[in-house]
């Protein structure tokens, strides 16, 4: 018995060893598996072949509509005999719209300089140069990503004088040594294209390496030799590279990506400052509350129930005088429950993707922030099972294990919906936007294997927590009838209280919308956001305590409702300052990338909502706990 026994913990822990590795592979799968081992680690050998992978291509003023490489119908992934190989996707590029494919003509090997070097030669037909031309047109950019490294570049440029093409052909004769033998590759050019002005494509390409020791530190391109673009012209793409030594270590490569200029500059500082003071000012509006007007309360009752003549005359108004009904069970307690459980699952998933965030480089890695973000939200999703088991049991719900359901499906049905429109959106444009199959089945899995049982956990232990919690007053049978207020107090209230927080929080939009909606900017200054987060979790539970004292001196006990919903409010607030930043700040046009904005606003909006709801729910519960459970209920 005792030698079978001792088999069975080391069995068990290599079970466990084999789920959690298997765990790792399906959230976590390298983004090259088809790369060589080399890119993989970052270290080469001399004359070691250097991958170059096509991603995307696109419209420049349309950050998220990107098109596979291929769409530009170029020589350069066309071939029978060529070996073009696709890197596989990690959830975090797919979720960011990336599609790897090898360039195997761009034959770079590590510290060997290349010449001028030919890639492909083509003729254009009258379709593929409509389409190319359109496309330099439109601004159309590409990326690249050698060892990780991306990089950016134009297709091509607008000409800004009147060209005559004929004069082009004669250079293209001489630059291939083809002068004797025009008419064999060099159509006559049409008449009515002479002296007209043609876009222009980039068919040379001039890489420069920086090398520390067998590592790839930069990479720059520079494209050049612009040719006009016209039915029939002849376009031969080169390629050249050199090598250099630099003294920056790997760990360093990626800061030149970074804008500090833009991300660190004064403007920021000063929304910290901003929130800061802000913050300062709702806790002495909170301190005055609860030390000031608050004592005086507790003196007034005190001294009323002592005095049976100043209980006649005295002031039978205020916040004590709904004792009985304050902890009354909210309306729609089942929908309240799932909108404040799905908010605190939002805000734990926020928190621990910063935390992660500020105290490590996401942005030197591919896709990282969106892997770890998924990753989050399917572990969090106990916190939120926790709050909402434990709401509802305590205000008295009924069918529990319903409520429970919705709970969990609520935030992935409101994305799944969304996910449908925008995904056949590309799907119908042929985006790389598209959600491979292959990763929508895996977050299926994911959330079906490891989020449901975590957050049913999650409820039960709440519901085990709120049994043992009881009311400071005791809820009367018959409800307290509410004075008539007013039509606009709620609303007014509502709309002053959402405002308040976005104060906080705009100029912190402007910087996040800029890194989102472009194509080279990188968000890296986690710890601007985590400080402005914090400072706005104090906002949002300042302004939500102040709107129920003054809601229950107004002897109204729905505070629930109107605490939840005076915080989410700034969610509205931040979608019409998105809404202004589409129109003045960007220059996006199309159906997809107009339905991807918005769709993924509202999206955000909505969970910003939720966010900032359940805060202000939970700092109003804490509030009217404390208050009550000061005075002798009767």
């Amino acid at each position: 018995m005792a030698s079978a026994s001792g088999n069975s913990a080391p069995m068990k822990r290599r079970k466990v060893g084999a789920m959690l590795a298997s765990m790792a592979v399906l959230m976590h799968s390298s983004s090259t598996n088809l790369v060589a081992a080399d890119e993989e680690s970052h270290h080469y050998q001399d004359q070691e072949k250097v991958v170059v992978w096509t991603d995307k291509v696109g419209p420049y003023n349309n950050p998220q509509e990107t098109y596979k490489y291929d769409t530009l119908g170029l020589c350069e992934l066309e071939g029978k005999d060529l070996e073009v190989k696709e890197g596989d996707l990690s959830i975090g590029d797919a979720l960011e719209g990336h599609e790897f494919f090898s360039s195997p003509r761009l034959d770079i090997r590590f510290g060997v300089e290349t010449p001028a070097k030919k890639i492909c030669e083509m003729q254009l037909t009258a379709e593929k140069a409509e389409s190319l031309g359109a496309m330099i047109n439109d601004n159309y950019w590409y990326q690249l990503y050698i060892d990780s490294l991306p990089i950016w570049a134009f297709v091509g440029e607008h000409s800004k004088f009147e060209v005559d093409v004929s004069r082009f052909s004669g250079l293209l004769q001489n630059r291939n040594g083809t002068a004797g033998q025009p008419q064999r590759n060099m159509p006559v050019v049409p008449s009515h294209l002479k002296g007209k002005p043609l876009p222009r494509i980039y068919t040379h390409r001039h890489f420069t390496f920086f090398r520390n020791g067998d590592q790839v530190i930069e990479v720059d391109m520079e494209p050049s030799d612009p040719w006009p673009i016209y039915e029939g012209a002849f376009l031969n793409f080169t390629y050249s590279a050199v090598w250099y030594n630099t003294d920056k270590g790997f760990d360093e490569r990626t800061t030149r990506y970074l804008d500090p200029k833009f991300f660190e500059h004064k403007v920021h500082w000063f929304s910290i400052i901003n929130s800061f003071m802000l913050s300062l000012f709702l806790i002495a509006v909170v301190a005055i509350i609860l030390m000031k007007t608050l004592k005086r309360d507790f003196t007034r009752y005190a001294s009323n129930e002592d005095d049976l003549e100043s209980l006649d005359g005295g002031d039978e108004s205020g916040w004590k005088q709904v004792n009985g009904d304050v902890f009354r069970r909210p309306d729609h307690l089942a929908i309240f429950t799932v909108l404040y459980a799905t908010g605190v699952h939002i805000a734990c998933t926020v928190f621990v993707v910063l935390l992660f965030a500020t105290f490590n480089s996401y942005y030197a890695t591919r896709g990282a922030t969106a892997t770890t973000f998924v990753i989050a939200y399917l572990v969090t999703v106990i916190g939120g099972g926790f709050e909402g088991g434990r709401v509802f049991r305590m205000f008295g719900g009924q069918h529990w294990k319903r409520t429970m359901i919705y709970q969990a499906l609520f935030l992935p049905g409101i994305i799944f919906s969304s996910f449908v429109m925008i995904n056949t959106t590309a799907i119908f444009y042929r985006a790389t936007m598209t959600v491979p199959f292959k990763t929508i089945i895996i977050i299926i899995v994911l959330f079906l294997g490891l989020c449901l049982p975590l957050h049913t956990g999650g409820t039960l232990l709440g519901r085990r927590a709120a049994k043992e919690r009881s009311f400071p007053c005791r809820v009367h049978h018959l409800k307290r009838p509410i004075p008539t207020k007013h039509w606009l107090f709620n609303p007014a209230m509502i709309a002053i209280a959402g405002l308040v927080p976005f104060g906080c929080l705009f100029i912190e939009m402007y910087f996040i919308l800029s890194a989102v909606w472009s194509h080279n900017k990188i968000y890296y200054v986690y710890g601007f956001m985590f400080a402005i987060i914090l400072l706005l979790c104090l906002v949002l539970v300042c302004v939500s305590i102040t709107c129920t004292y003054v809601l229950l001196n107004a002897e109204d006990y729905r505070w629930q409702w109107q605490s939840f919903l005076c915080c989410g409010a700034t969610s509205i607030y931040v979608f019409l300052y998105t809404v202004h930043y589409f129109f003045n700040s960007t220059q996006m046009s199309g159906f997809l990338q107009t339905v991807y904005y918005f769709g993924t606003s509202i999206n955000f909006c909505i969970g910003l909502g939720l966010f900032a709801g359940a805060l202000g729910f939970a700092g109003s519960s804490k509030f009217v706990f404390l208050i009550y459970s000061n005075i002798k209920a009767e």
